[in-house]
């Protein structure tokens, strides 16, 4: 790949779109991903600076990047696809660890004797030296960078590449995966057999994610409409959460650092905030998946009241029938929301230095800073909008533009 370059830039500009978009652990920083190499971007301050960019980072022919990783502003991980310069040839992939201080690069070619089985990678985790590694049909964490210590899990099918990594307070690693039943989530520690097995959803999974402490799982499903919170030591649910009543393709769900909140975004171009219950509230979950349109015999936890911030969103029902309707009256509704533009993949994350400030990046080459009130439902407001990245439009294009 091609050199580095660490010059800052107003706007930076791209060749290619954008095809995905993350932040940091921390969020201090994020990345976008195109075709041709990925940018990364400082978002800690009160303004946005591109700090370290690979152009041209895939020079030889046929080669891509699918999708990157950060864990720090100089530690980078990049998924690559490789098609063979032969028509029907078999494509391969492979996973390029850089780390800009220290100098050093690795790569794992992935198909080779080291990682069998794993297929095309859909996704990735990275927690400071161990990585997730999401296959089609299976996943991988590597522990400590040494592949000799590589432990593989079958998931089933997983085209979206839905994995998720965390840390307990016995710093065991929590990793969430995908279960061969459709809808279905495994969480599995290390250093301790089996897995805690999830019935999420009905429909199959769009978006998963641990807190930080792996403690709290949140899921959603390809309807979009709801999003649950399930305990990770019994797999009970926590809570449910509507973020509307029409399907949407959910991109991100992200626990803010205290676990007090959660952040989702969709294709509707909106993102939701949500007050997050204690985990004390939770309660047996049904074998069959989604409760929708089921009736449910309340449960001491259904009764109970909800957290003061949920409280004013509620459903204004009398807390014993919540648990005989359908989840549409009883599940809970954002505390905060603002509109963006529909159609775009939003990353979120929660602002380390402000617990009620949330951070929105945009495969638009966009970035959103916002506030919401902890005590009062509404709208965020928008603290900062700041277009980070231009597409070089193609000579195409321009020509068709110009003669209009």
């Amino acid at each position: 790949m091609a050199p580095s370059s660490s010059f800052p830039a107003a706007t930076a500009e791209a060749d290619s779109p954008i095809v995905q978009v993350a932040f940091s652990s921390g969020a201090s920083h994020f990345v976008a991903s195109t075709a041709t190499g990925f940018h990364v971007f400082s978002c800690d301050d009160d303004k946005v600076e591109r700090v370290h960019y690979k152009s041209d980072a895939v020079a030889s022919p046929g080669v891509v990047v699918t999708s990157t990783e950060l864990l720090t502003r100089s530690r980078v991980a990049v998924v690559t696809r490789t098609t063979g310069a032969v028509k029907g040839a078999a494509e391969h992939h492979a996973i390029y660890f850089w780390d800009e201080e220290s100098g050093e690069a690795k790569q794992i070619a992935i198909g080779s004797a080291s990682t069998p089985d794993l297929g095309p990678v859909g996704g990735l985790r990275l927690l400071g030296d161990h990585v997730l590694v999401a296959g089609q049909q299976m996943a991988m964490l590597v522990i400590n960078g040494d592949l000799k210590s590589r432990k593989l899990v079958q998931t089933g099918p997983n085209p979206l590449g839905l994995c998720a990594l965390a840390v307990d307070q016995e710093t065991r690693l929590v990793c969430a995966l995908p279960r061969p039943e459709k809808g279905a989530v495994q969480v599995r520690r290390t250093g301790k057999p089996g897995s805690v097995d999830v019935h999420a959803h009905a429909s199959s999974l769009s978006c998963i994610a641990l807190s930080r402490d792996g403690r709290l799982l949140a899921t959603a499903g390809s309807k979009g409409t709801l999003v649950r919170i399930f305990s990770t030591d019994d797999g009970a649910m926590v809570q449910e959460l509507r973020r509307g009543i029409d399907r949407a393709d959910i991109h991100c769900i992200a626990f803010s650092p205290d676990f007090r909140w959660l952040a989702v975004s969709s294709d509707k171009g909106t993102v939701h905030v949500f007050p997050v219950a204690s985990i004390d509230k939770a309660t047996s979950t049904m074998a069959g998946g989604d409760r929708d349109a089921l009736l449910v015999a309340p449960s001491r936890a259904a009764a109970s009241p909800p957290p003061p911030a949920a409280s004013k969103q509620g459903s204004l029902l009398p807390s014993f029938l919540k648990g005989y309707l359908p989840s549409y009256f009883s599940s809970e509704r954002s505390l905060a929301q603002v509109r963006l533009r529909e159609g775009v993949e939003y990353a979120v994350e929660f602002w380390r230095h402000h617990p009620n400030i949330i951070l929105i990046v945009g495969t638009d080459g966009s970035f959103y800073r916002c506030g919401f009130d902890p005590l009062n439902t509404g709208e965020m407001k928008q603290l900062e909008h700041k277009r980070f990245m231009k597409i070089k439009e193609s000579e195409d294009n321009q020509r068709v533009q110009s003669e209009t």
